[in-house]
């Protein structure tokens, strides 16, 4: 029978034209794959190239059967990827959350306790993408800024989060220390977290005149946030501590949202225990003071 890396070279003949071009795309000897594009022949006891002294071309039979070995490859792809899922959820607890909160971290922590130890994975992802893949099983339990509109799921308010902009002493917005609107701060340049979220999305939205001054990395953002005179921000959550700069909260309602914990309704005897822990309140004091990782 042949095997999966001959049909790999099958299709590279067939996209790159000549042996020689797949040779060099697949990284091995020109000799080596004619060798394997011969046994391909032998196996499938059908001829797939026309050969002559200069030239070596697939007949119509050979472009038929790289087309389909195409799809064959996309099918391999796709087994692979679902193996690999398969795996994934049911050897570990894939917890994810639309922001990098510190309920997040405590909801990981927690269902670790609840299921002796097992390994538990935090995802940030966006809201609608997290309803998909808890429906679908590729998520376990979730954290959303509001209730999520789905009739699958369990859903139980946890905990607020309120957001702060972090503005410079010398700024004329540091005056109004009672709170800003996201239409004071629009058109000012600003340093959002560098990972996605829901706080980042919310930045996006209401500030469209603003320079998002991106980060690659938490490390990146923390000595851009500590160097510069730039408008960032915090929440009662994370919070970040910039010399010269003034905490003052946002003050439109989207700058308070209640995370809702969320699991499959199918999975609430699984869940059972941690159920009855989160709703005794074990996620509602998430906030803890001190430094924590930035927004």
């Amino acid at each position: 029978m042949f095997e999966l890396h001959q049909i790999k070279q099958l299709v590279a003949v067939a996209e790159c034209g000549t042996i020689s071009k797949a040779a060099e795309k697949l990284n091995i000897t020109q000799p080596a794959l004619s060798r394997s594009l011969r046994n391909l022949e032998y196996e499938l006891k059908t001829p797939l190239f026309a050969r002559s002294k200069n030239k070596v071309a697939l007949t119509e039979t050979g472009k038929f059967a790289a087309e389909n070995a195409g799809n064959l490859l996309r099918q391999a792809e796709l087994m692979l990827g679902e193996i690999r899922q398969f795996y994934r959820t049911h050897t570990k607890l894939i917890v994810a959350s639309c922001a990098p909160c510190d309920t997040l971290f405590q909801l990981r922590d927690l269902a670790r306790d609840c299921f002796d130890g097992i390994e538990c994975e935090t995802v940030v992802d966006d809201e609608d993408e997290i309803s998909e893949k808890l429906s679908q099983g590729m998520y376990h339990m979730a954290l959303f800024s509001e209730r999520a509109e789905n009739s699958s799921l369990i859903q139980i308010p946890v905990v607020t989060e309120k957001l702060f902009a972090m503005i410079p002493e010398n700024h004329p917005l540091a005056k109004k220390r009672d709170g800003l609107f996201f239409s004071e701060i629009n058109g000012e340049p600003v340093i959002p977290f560098p990972l996605k979220g829901h706080w980042n999305d919310l930045l996006v939205r209401k500030l469209p005149d603003s320079r998002l001054l991106y980060q690659s990395d938490v490390e990146s953002f923390d000595k851009v946030v500590h160097a510069s005179n730039l408008i960032s921000f915090e929440s009662d959550m994370l919070q970040i501590d910039v010399e010269n700069h003034v905490r003052i909260p946002v003050l439109d309602r989207e700058a308070l949202i209640t995370y809702h914990f969320a699991v499959l309704k199918s999975c609430k005897d699984q869940f059972a225990d941690l159920l009855r822990l989160i709703k005794g309140g074990a996620l509602s004091t998430s906030g803890r003071p001190g430094r924590g990782a930035p927004l």
